[in-house]
């Protein structure tokens, strides 16, 4: 049965589709198509990425995308499966000399001696000191009671203000594939067009990953954002916080630059 590379490069071929189009049109490096099609996933940047650059392989061929990527589930799952199946190798266990295992047996018979002599001190032979006694405190009759003042309320402390989202826009400039994840909740994924531009918002944070670094600008919080990378280059685990989202944008590169 061949794999899900072979039968992708056997259609693309059929097409006369070269990879240099695929890798011009896609933004996917041609070294990670050529191992794909060769079947060296070790190659590629983890599962995730394995599967967009499958589907957009696929659509860019003509072939429908879910089927393909079942057929890599499939796969996927029946080498997990003969992995398991082989039986493991056990380590056989080093040989201990009999004159070391004396030696320990005799350790462990001091050690044992020693914490029966402690026992015995402390439980047998240790005195007893007896508690101090405690002090009475003197009390007068017919002393005068004086009411026990509340103490007094610490002033309220001032409300802090409520916290600015982040918003984020990304323009693209060339063929681009995104995924967005805003707080955890997945907002955008697929392949963008030059010319198109989404706004996404965020509480806390956005995840962003990204199939070309060099082909989008972006703003933050209606500041312009700093370079990813150049054209081509794959961005994974990009994370923006509330807290470090400044490191991020042009004007505060150009003020550590110019002092």
């Amino acid at each position: 049965m061949s794999s899900v590379g072979q039968e992708l490069k056997r259609e693309r071929e059929l097409r006369g589709i070269s990879l240099e189009e695929i890798s011009s049109s896609t933004k996917i490096s041609l070294r990670l198509l050529e191992a794909l099609e060769e079947d060296r996933l070790d190659v590629l940047p983890g599962k995730f990425f394995i599967k967009a650059i499958i589907s957009t392989y696929a659509k860019f061929i003509g072939l429908e995308e879910h089927s393909v990527l079942n057929r890599y589930y499939e796969t996927s799952l029946l080498e997990e499966q003969s992995q398991e199946s082989k039986p493991k190798k056990r380590k056989a266990l080093p040989v201990i000399p009999k004159k070391i295992k004396r030696i320990i047996y005799s350790f462990m018979l001091i050690i044992f001696f020693l914490i029966f002599l402690c026992f015995i001190y402390l439980f047998f032979l240790k005195k007893e000191t007896p508690p101090p006694p405690e002090e009475q405190k003197a009390s007068t009759p017919f002393q005068d009671e004086k009411p026990v003042l509340p103490p007094a309320a610490e002033p309220a402390a001032e409300s802090l203000p409520e916290e600015e989202k982040l918003s984020l826009e990304i323009s693209f400039l060339e063929k681009t594939w995104l995924q967005v994840y805003a707080d955890g909740e997945l907002k955008v994924d697929g392949l963008k067009q030059p010319g198109e531009k989404v706004t996404i918002e965020a509480l806390d944070e956005f995840l962003i990953h990204l199939g070309n670094a060099g082909g989008v600008l972006f703003t933050l919080n209606d500041k312009e954002g700093m370079p990813i990378g150049p054209s081509g280059v794959v961005i994974k685990n990009l994370r923006i916080t509330s807290e470090n989202y400044q490191q991020f944008l042009a004007q505060e590169k150009e003020s550590k630059n110019n002092p």
